[in-house]
C-alpha cells in the first residue's frame, strides 16, 4: 500500500519568488535543494522523480515535503532545521555553572563533569543532563576567556611598552 498523492498549491506571488528564489547565485545547497523540491511538487512530479533529479533519497524529499507543511512558504525556505535536542542549560544557568567552576578553581579544588551534573540536578535546574552538555558549557567558557584574554593583558601594559609596541 503507497502514500496517497498529495499536492500542494502556490500563489502566484510564492511562484515568482521561489522562480526567483531558484535563480539566486548565493544559495546553499539545502536552500537549493528545499526550493527545488517544492517548485518540483508544484508542477507534480512524483517524490521519485524528483529525488532522481535532485540525487537525494526518496526519504529526504517525503521529509522535505513534511517540513514545508510543517514551516510554511517562508520560514521553509529560510530557516535552517537544527537536529538533535534543544540545549537543557539556559545562559543564566550555564553563567552559574561557570561560576561555580571559577569558584572551585581558586580554592583549588578539582570538579569532575559527573560531579557537575549532579550538582545542577540536585539545584533543580535541570531534570537530567549529560556530562558532555557540562563539557561543552566549560570548554565554551574557556574559549570565550582565553579571548578576552589578550585583550586584558594589552591593558595591563604601560604606555611607554605600547609605544614600543607599536614601533615594532
Amino acid at each position: 500500500m503507497g502514500r496517497h498523492r498529495q499536492s500542494v498549491s502556490l500563489s502566484n506571488q510564492q511562484q515568482a519568488y521561489l522562480t526567483n528564489f531558484i535563480s539566486s547565485e548565493i544559495l546553499s545547497r539545502q536552500q537549493r535543494n528545499r526550493a527545488l523540491v517544492l517548485q518540483h511538487w508544484q508542477a507534480n512530479l512524483s517524490v521519485q522523480d524528483s529525488a532522481e533529479l535532485l540525487h537525494l533519497s526518496i526519504h529526504r524529499v517525503y521529509s522535505m515535503r513534511r517540513a514545508y507543511g510543517e514551516d510554511g512558504f517562508q520560514n521553509y525556505l529560510h530557516a535552517i532545521r537544527r537536529c538533535g535536542a534543544p540545549n537543557k542549560l539556559t545562559p543564566k544557568m550555564e553563567t552559574q555553572l561557570r561560576r561555580f567552576t571559577e569558584r572551585a578553581t581558586a580554592k583549588g579544588k578539582r570538579v569532575t563533569l559527573t560531579a557537575l551534573a549532579k550538582r545542577v540536578v540536585e539545584l533543580g535546574y535541570v531534570d537530567s543532563i549529560c556530562t558532555v552538555t557540562i563539557h561543552k558549557v566549560l570548554k565554551q567558557a574557556r574559549a570565550t576567556a582565553r579571548a578576552a584574554a589578550p585583550q586584558a593583558s594589552r591593558l595591563l601594559l604601560h604606555p611607554a611598552h605600547q609605544a614600543k609596541e607599536r614601533a615594532a
